[in-house]
């Protein structure tokens, strides 16, 4: 069974009648960085710095408190969350990132856009070609890229593929994309063409 092939299975019980899958891939978990790194990881460094900062102040290793002296320990505890969340903005999310790419599928069929991720329970996400509003792509040299289905804004668009996707979740407008792929420009050709003919043929 060749790779495409097994990505393939993944699918097999999402099928509508008549509907035929024309691309299927997965994320390439080697690519950590994406566009919202730009802004996260300076906030992440920000972030973790001053939380770091706070415990070991309060645990006097810093002389901002006398020497001898200990802040409450109320204050310790209450740092010790905004320190986890600085450590995975750092770094941790780069972990959970490959992941969850390595349990992500991605498929085109002649009707719908097909996203499965199999992590604590097996997720779908589906969208008709024919109501997709927008198609953007970012593709670098080596032909690896992104794909992205919908206007581009809201929550969901901000943290998409950073590792830290579930902060989007709340966002207004669900977002799907297709992420670090090999040979995207023949992907978006795909599902533009198959686009074309789900319009047409829209009643």
């Amino acid at each position: 069974m060749t790779m495409e092939s097994s990505q393939e299975m993944v699918f097999q019980n999402d099928l509508m009648t008549g509907e035929k899958i024309y691309w299927s891939g997965q994320p390439d978990p080697s690519v950590l960085f994406s566009a919202s790194d730009i802004l996260l990881i300076p906030f992440s460094l920000i972030w973790g710095g001053f939380a770091i900062f706070w415990e070991l102040s309060c645990l006097g290793f810093t002389g901002f408190v006398k020497q001898g002296q200990v802040a409450p320990v109320v204050f310790s505890i209450f740092g010790l969350p905004f320190v986890g969340i600085g450590l995975y903005m750092i770094f941790g999310r780069f972990f959970f990132k490959i992941w969850k790419k390595k349990r992500t599928f991605y498929a085109v069929t002649n009707r719908r856009i097909l996203i499965a991720t199999q992590t604590y329970e097996r997720q779908l996400q589906a969208q008709f070609l024919n109501q997709i509003p927008a198609i953007n792509k970012s593709i670098s040299s080596n032909g690896r890229g992104s794909l992205s289905f919908g206007s581009g804004t809201g929550l969901g668009f901000n943290y998409a593929n950073s590792g830290m996707d579930f902060m989007g979740r709340r966002g207004i407008q669900a977002y799907l994309g297709f992420y670090d792929i090999p040979q995207a420009e023949a992907v978006y050709q795909t599902v533009s063409q198959l686009q074309n003919k789900a319009m047409e043929a829209k009643p």
